[in-house]
């Protein structure tokens, strides 16, 4: 399918979107983090189509969907994407449920792109997993190394052709599970295809460069913080979930942003890592559905 936005700099963009749709009920739209696609929900897709309408797209950049190089894959470009995504697939407030910097790119669809007349949320709960976005020393190290005259553009262009030339072994180093052994040698090639080609490669450079913007990160956060005391609050209820193994993104955010966030609800997970929905598809699904059950299957029915 093809979905089209504005982006930052006010040019239109049409991109050519893969995505897994399953299920009937309310609609539910999910959205992968970095260095994977909607392959990474496989394992709760089933489950959840039994009760929602379930899109989950590869987002620009990802997966097999479009990899435009001239793209800035700022966090709000990808958020201008995903609300275009969201509109184009359902025409009423989603489900919404992000992953890691999925879960950023939502959160900010929601702040700046939803809870006003001219603005419909473009959804009705949201549930954020393990989101980055709070300070994180390896990111502004990163980040450095990137917007350095002499070194990033070498840096970026190493870190593409090592992923192109070696994408399996790129990602099992990347990649970490609570549980090693679903890491698979079909998950390492699935996730390797991001990398198939050199310019998709590149582009994922671009997007560690681009995404993990600390200053943007911290722009993003201080506007939630500043919500949280004079409003206006986000536009719907929001459940947050976090694993207490985490090793990509600090379970110390998540009561970060439950404090940040008033109303939010914080579940822990005690078995899992930074993929909740791999490590623990069970626990995972049942969080999700049953953060407003009634409201799901009065909608279902």
């Amino acid at each position: 399918m093809n979905v089209s936005f504005t982006d930052s700099v006010g040019e239109t963009r049409r991109i050519c979107v893969r995505h897994k749709v399953t299920g009937d009920g309310p609609p539910m739209v999910l959205v992968h983090g970095l260095m994977t696609s909607s392959y990474s929900w496989r394992y709760v897709l089933e489950s959840l189509g039994r009760r929602y309408h379930v899109y989950a797209p590869d987002l620009v950049g990802a997966g097999l969907s479009d990899k435009p190089l001239d793209l800035r894959y700022s966090v709000e470009n990808v958020a201008r994407f995903l609300v275009a995504y969201v509109r184009t697939v359902s025409k009423t407030p989603v489900y919404l449920v992000g992953n890691s910097l999925g879960g950023l790119y939502a959160l900010r669809a929601l702040m700046k792109y939803g809870g006003s007349v001219a603005q419909p949320s473009i959804a009705r709960r949201f549930v954020l997993m393990h989101a980055p976005g709070y300070p994180l020393v390896r990111t502004r190290l990163l980040s450095s190394v990137f917007q350095a005259p002499a070194l990033g553009p070498a840096v970026a262009e190493l870190v593409a052709r090592t992923a192109h030339r070696f994408p399996e072994t790129f990602v099992a180093k990347n990649v970490h599970y609570a549980r090693p052994e679903m890491m698979s040698q079909e998950e390492c090639a699935e996730y390797g295809r991001l990398f198939e080609t050199l310019d998709g490669a590149r582009v994922f450079a671009k997007i560690l460069e681009e995404s993990l913007d600390p200053e943007e990160h911290a722009a993003i956060i201080g506007e939630l913080k500043a919500r949280a005391t004079h409003g206006p609050p986000l536009p719907c209820a929001v459940k947050i979930l976090y694993a207490r193994k985490d090793v990509m993104v600090p379970p110390s955010f998540g009561p970060r942003y439950h404090e940040d966030i008033p109303g939010s609800e914080l579940v822990w997970m005690d078995d899992a890592s930074h993929f909740l929905h791999v490590d623990a598809p069970e626990r995972t699904v049942h969080e999700i559905t049953s953060f407003d059950p009634g409201e799901a299957a009065s909608a279902s029915a």
